[in-house]
């Protein structure tokens, strides 16, 4: 069935990634840990922005349950296939979206539930100096909020060209350099910013980074 072929993937995917390492172990124990649904991922580390969408694309790929692992189709969407340029979109987007919605909405809440893991309490502390005294400039932003991170990043972007030589040295080039610079400070940011987004899955702009709701 579709839903083994996906659980088969999701083993292969880990064995490539770790270099050899099986989520179920060794042969001698692994038929009994896959029916317990007792795996490991120790290849991934929790703060590298990789391994954290990666972690999440495999886990569910080798769910014990076969009705909770995503379609073959849902999986090629999953973020671990974005390039860096798709990925720079999806904040543009997420920021443009949210911009004007009031902190007590939905969007709002969902992006900042659980966020200062994500921004590691304050993303002020953990940017480069000429970056932070170029953000000062022009506004202020709440270091604790994941929507003003996006907006950071985005106002950043619409602006690189005209940021000093010194900041734009700093963040790289665009996207590679620029999505980098981010992600690898902040390696939840995508994966939070995903699945809290996916409640405006239905919304055109999202189609390009969500399953289709008429999609199984």
């Amino acid at each position: 069935t579709a839903a083994v072929d996906v659980f088969s993937a999701g083993c292969v995917f880990y064995y490539v990634v770790s270099r050899g390492k099986h989520p179920f172990g060794d042969a001698l124990r692994r038929q009994v840990n896959i029916l317990a649904g007792e795996y490991t991922l120790s290849h991934f580390m929790e703060d590298m922005h990789d391994d954290v969408i990666a972690r999440d694309l495999i886990e569910r790929m080798i769910s014990v349950a076969p009705q909770s692992r995503p379609s073959t189709y849902c999986v090629l969407k999953h973020p671990f296939f974005w390039s860096p340029e798709k990925q720079l979109l999806f904040f543009q987007d997420v920021s443009d979206r949210i911009e004007k919605e009031p902190g007590e909405g939905s969007i709002v809440v969902r992006l900042e539930a659980a966020g200062r893991a994500v921004v590691r309490t304050n993303w002020r502390m953990h940017i480069s100096v000429p970056l932070q005294t170029d953000l000062r400039k022009f506004r202020t932003y709440k270091g604790n909020s994941v929507r003003d991170l996006l907006r950071a990043m985005r106002n950043k972007k619409h602006h690189y060209h005209e940021l000093p030589k010194e900041v734009q040295d700093t963040l790289g080039e665009v996207p590679e350099g620029f999505v980098s610079y981010f992600t690898s400070r902040f390696p939840r940011l995508l994966l939070h910013t995903h699945n809290a987004l996916h409640i405006c899955a239905h919304e055109r702009q999202f189609h390009p980074y969500y399953l289709p709701p008429s999609a199984k």
